[in-house]
């Protein structure tokens, strides 16, 4: 048995799964947006998507575009992406706003940056709320978001929703999500598994 969950698997190890994605889908036309600030984790981008590193340098324009394109349409997607490169701009607040609302849209991947973000919250911006975080979380995990399923499970196990009133997901569902995630096509990279069996070991101690 594991007796310190959180330890054994590790900050660097959780950082990983952020990195991982699914499969973008193709089924209507990019925008500018899209092109421009689309997130390589987002399962529900229809491009690549581009780093942190490589929008910087070319931010305000980026923000211009996706404004614009927002305006015409206010899907949560474009939402999402305008929030997120406001937040890389240092619009904290303004930021979170176009990431929640998207959230609270269902987008996969604003429901996890949300959760995420809320996990530890930020000064002077949002305060800390762990269990907004795990229904969150869990919504996305249901819906086959990999970063979250392995980021409920993770917390869970290392008693960040210890005080959280009502039922969160139950140790059958993470572990339902938990197997989905280990079919997930950059699952198969020997880490991940890794990581995913050791979370599947320890919901069972």
């Amino acid at each position: 048995m594991i007796s310190d969950p959180s330890n054994r698997i590790g900050a660097a190890a959780v950082m990983m799964c952020l990195l991982c994605f699914a499969t973008a889908s193709a089924s209507e036309p990019p925008t500018a947006c899209d092109l421009l600030a689309a997130h390589p984790s987002d399962p529900d981008r229809i491009v690549d998507g581009r780093s942190q590193s490589e929008i910087m340098p070319d931010i305000e324009r980026t923000i211009a575009t996706c404004r614009r394109d927002v305006e015409h349409d206010e899907s949560p997607r474009l939402t999402y992406y305008l929030g997120r490169v406001l937040f890389y701009r240092g619009e904290l607040e303004e930021g979170l706003e176009l990431v929640e609302t998207a959230a609270a849209q269902g987008h996969r991947q604003s429901q996890f940056v949300s959760a995420l973000i809320r996990a530890n919250g930020i000064p002077d911006v949002i305060a800390a709320d762990p269990c907004h975080a795990r229904e969150l979380w869990a919504n996305a995990a249901s819906r086959g978001h990999y970063a979250a399923t392995l980021a409920v499970a993770r917390h869970h196990l290392g008693g960040a929703f210890a005080d959280c009133v009502g039922d969160g997901p139950t140790t059958a569902e993470m572990h339902a999500w938990l197997e989905t995630a280990g079919h997930y096509e950059r699952a198969g990279d020997y880490f991940h598994g890794l990581l995913i069996g050791l979370l599947r070991e320890q919901l069972d101690d």
